[in-house]
């Protein structure tokens, strides 16, 4: 198991030997083509199922006990849905902003597996997944903005928090060699309307940013039981907008249901 605040030591866990029924989930799982997530992002398996313990004894075997351990959420499995009104940006209804998974960490996870409960009530229009892979993002940026690879991985962006704290991070980085996405859409934004000086060349910057990342996204739709594997060094992902509905028979809300895992393999 590793913490989200360390640099990737491996906790002494007891492994849960596999049932037949979960062998033959690892089976279908070990099918995972970590080429293909790196070059588009993702990978799509259909029809997992919706048993959260089963995902988390099949990633724990699969990334040899290097499941992601958050303080923050308290679980290795985080459990969600989107609610009438949330200060989580993962539970609410608007769409989110185009983002990587604990950026701020020194060595964010590598991969996330996105697990769909139940669909958004106005499924599959509402509530779907939009993902971006690095390459596509490069080269519309450099076709339409000029901006290189160099000048992404010098040019800053600011997080400023209500603590106090603030970073300057950018959107590229380099991890031995290898290229490397940090962002949070909404939070640099949100950084950026509250400062009291406003940076015309960062706004600008983002604008293009903004509008790369719009141009090349792609539409993903899960159905109940589908399992979404990013990558979260060569991607970045959100979440499109949703919807809620109450049923006054049973006087319960439903919306959109989500499991996630974060890994490294």
């Amino acid at each position: 198991m590793m913490n989200e605040y360390n640099s990737g030591e491996r906790d002494s866990v007891s492994r849960l030997p596999l049932s037949s029924k979960l062998s033959s989930r690892l089976q279908t799982i070990t099918h995972i083509d970590t080429q293909a997530i790196r070059d588009c992002g993702y990978q799509i398996i259909r029809n997992f199922g919706t048993n959260v313990d089963e995902l988390e004894q099949v990633f724990d075997h699969i990334s040899r006990s290097q499941l992601y351990y958050s303080d923050r959420i308290g679980s290795i499995c985080h459990q969600y849905s989107v609610e009438l009104s949330s200060g989580n940006f993962s539970q609410q209804m608007r769409t989110g902003g185009f983002h990587t998974d604990f950026m701020f960490q020194e060595h964010p996870p590598e991969y996330i597996a996105l697990l769909c409960l139940e669909t958004d009530p106005k499924h599959p229009i509402y509530g779907r997944n939009q993902i971006i892979s690095m390459s596509a993002l490069l080269d519309r940026l450099n076709a339409g903005f000029g901006l290189s690879v160099e000048e992404l991985l010098i040019r800053q962006l600011p997080y400023h928090f209500a603590n106090g704290q603030h970073f300057s991070v950018p959107l590229l980085h380099k991890n031995n060699g290898h290229l490397q996405f940090k962002f949070h859409q909404y939070l640099v934004t949100n950084s950026m309307e509250e400062s009291a000086v406003r940076d015309k060349e960062i706004d600008t910057y983002l604008a293009q940013l903004h509008a790369a990342m719009i141009d090349v996204s792609e539409d993903v739709c899960l159905d109940a039981g589908d399992l979404l594997v990013l990558s979260n060094h060569h991607a970045l992902h959100r979440r499109s907008e949703c919807s809620v509905s109450f049923d006054s028979e049973t006087k319960i809300w439903r919306s959109r249901k989500m499991a996630t895992i974060r890994f490294n393999l």
